[in-house]
């Protein structure tokens, strides 16, 4: 296929809300594009609630050294999809193989998310998380692959390239299976804050940014109080919401 024409609304009808932008089925770079996969990358760009798809011009137009379009979409700090092309964008370079997904052109072989958040010292939020997860399953739906095709970029990369930091890619796959079969991943929105509970690990206050593991009685009534309902998780649920604090460090919420 030279484009992915179906994109927008593939992406719509899992429940994720898109931005198109300008002719996004013209906007290509190059027609070698048979993609059977999803790659995902953070942009190395900071991101927030005020600012939340600073990399947005950058993946539309390119760099000096590199021409756009960089991606299929970009994700914002609100886990909106910026869709800005439909067909060949130069966002994966040459890869290795990685599980299915044979050695050669990356960029021929895989429809690629740009996840807007730094990767030094941020994280992705949670919202972007979750709707990478459904739009990723979507796609992979449409495409008629299993999860396995959703792959990382530092795992494709022939470079060196570190994307998407502090994500455990192995459980975000296992996430998008999930939703493959019917039955959801954790789905945080931007002012949810939940209980997480763990066999092994405990109980802990979740949210955007947010991870706590709780100490007593007194701490988990308290955030019960900002949470709800307990949500009965397990330990890989547990460590992932760890993962994705921001910075990767225990912070409580204000």
């Amino acid at each position: 296929m030279a484009t992915v024409p179906w994109l927008a609304d593939v992406l719509r009808a899992a429940g994720v809300t898109v931005v198109e932008h300008g002719n996004w089925l013209g906007r290509v770079s190059g027609s070698s594009f048979a993609p059977i996969g999803v790659l995902w990358h953070h942009t190395a760009a900071t991101s927030s609630a005020g600012n939340p798809h600073p990399a947005l011009n950058i993946c539309i137009n390119g760099r000096s050294d590199l021409p756009g379009p960089l991606c299929q979409a970009l994700v914002d700090y609100h886990g909106v999809f910026h869709v800005i092309s439909g067909g060949r964008a130069n966002h994966a370079g040459v890869s290795r193989g990685s599980g299915p997904i044979p050695a050669g052109d990356g960029n021929t072989l895989m429809i690629g998310w740009e996840i807007d958040y730094n990767g030094v010292n941020q994280a992705m939020t949670g919202a972007q998380y979750s709707t990478s997860v459904l739009a990723t399953a979507a796609v992979l739906r449409r495409l008629g692959r299993d999860a396995s095709h959703a792959r990382g970029h530092r795992e494709t990369s022939t470079s060196g390239k570190i994307d998407p930091s502090f994500i455990d890619l192995d459980s975000m796959r296992a996430d998008v299976a999930r939703q493959l079969a019917g039955n959801p991943p954790l789905d945080l929105t931007e002012n949810d804050m939940k209980l997480i509970q763990s066999p092994g690990r405990g109980i802990a206050l979740v949210g955007p940014g947010y991870f706590r593991q709780l100490r007593n009685d007194e701490e988990v009534h308290a955030a019960v109080a900002l949470a709800g309902n307990p949500l009965v998780g397990n330990d890989r649920q547990f460590d992932l919401w760890r993962s994705i604090a921001y910075d990767g460090q225990v912070k409580a919420p204000s």
